[in-house]
This record gives C-alpha cells, sequence and structure tokens, in this order.
C-alpha cells in the first residue's frame, strides 16, 4: 500500500514538513509544488520526495515531457534564490492575514482560519453561496463556489496582492443580496 502526502501547502502553515519521513516508511511518497511556494502556478511544477526502492514503479506511470523548459528554468531559478521564496511566503502569509481578519468584519461571512494560500468561509443568510460568487463575480472579483453538497454553502478566496484584497473588501461591503 503506497501512502502520498499532498504537501502543496505546507510552508503557509504552522506545522512542519513530514518530507524526512520518507527515509522511514517505504511507503511514503511526499509531493510538494511550486504552483504556491514560489507564485509558478500556471508552469504546473512539483516535485516528489520517495524512497529510491519506489523510482521503478513511479517511472512507469510517469508521462513522457511532462514538464516543460520554461517550468525547468523557472523551478530552478525559484530555488537557486531562498531569499526570493521567503519574500513570497511570508507576503502571502502576511496578506492571508489581513483578508482573514477584514472578512471576519463581515455578518455574513464565517471564515476559517487557514494554513494555506486562500480562506474557506461560510457564507450566512440572506446570500447563498452562489448568489456571493455571482455578485462578486459582477464586480470582477473571482471567488470558488462549490456546487457539491457537503461543500454548498460556502466560498473559497484565493489570496492575490493587496490591492486585491482591497477590491474584494469594498466589493463585499457595498453589495446587496439579490
Amino acid at each position: 500500500c503506497i501512502v502520498v502526502l499532498d504537501e502543496a501547502y505546507v510552508e503557509f502553515g504552522s506545522s512542519p514538513s513530514r518530507i524526512s519521513w520518507v527515509e522511514e516508511y517505504s511507503n511514503l511518497i511526499v509531493l510538494r509544488t511550486f504552483s504556491k511556494r514560489a507564485g509558478l502556478a500556471g508552469l504546473r511544477l512539483g516535485y516528489g520526495a520517495f524512497p529510491a526502492s519506489l523510482a521503478p514503479f513511479l517511472w512507469r506511470a510517469k508521462q513522457p515531457y511532462n514538464v516543460s523548459v520554461a517550468a525547468q528554468v523557472a523551478g530552478m531559478a525559484a530555488l537557486s534564490n531562498p531569499k526570493y521564496l521567503k519574500e513570497v511566503k511570508d507576503a502571502l502569509v502576511s496578506e492571508r492575514e489581513r483578508m482573514y481578519a477584514g472578512l471576519k468584519q463581515l455578518d455574513f461571512l464565517e471564515p476559517y482560519p487557514s494554513e494555506a494560500n486562500f480562506v474557506l468561509m461560510s457564507v450566512k443568510a440572506p446570500w447563498t453561496a452562489k448568489d456571493l460568487k455571482d455578485a462578486l463575480a459582477a464586480e470582477g472579483v473571482m471567488v470558488r463556489h462549490y456546487d457539491k453538497a457537503i461543500l454548498s454553502g460556502y466560498v473559497r478566496i484565493s489570496v492575490g496582492k493587496p490591492e486585491q484584497t482591497d477590491k474584494l473588501l469594498e466589493v463585499l461591503g457595498r453589495i446587496t443580496p439579490p
């Protein structure tokens, strides 16, 4: 049995990485991404850590040419500049906390503490999550809304730049439910 641990958001939280566990567990694969950590989402670049004994099996499943040259160059540049990676992370965490604090001020939202690059929140009456998503979209603010029953009353807002947070909070402060 193979166990896969997704650490896409580990840099943004308080829990330590478990990447060293691959030395202890012969069936563990830890996945990481540059999408969040280095702000390279469009390049779809990531990596995995796993015991060497799993490599022959993983090579069988690997797609040919699955990483572009542009993604490789960007990934190497990011890895060679740890100061940049820290600045990206620190800016995102700071903006996430500012956005969270602003969202908590709104009676119709119940944001949950986050250790990722987004904030998930429950939408309260008189709004529905779908109506809120549509109202925000009409103002040029895109959020994720879920149709599945388990998350039907929730929206997810990705952390952006300070000016994007400003616009989000400004729009949320003035729109009215349908």
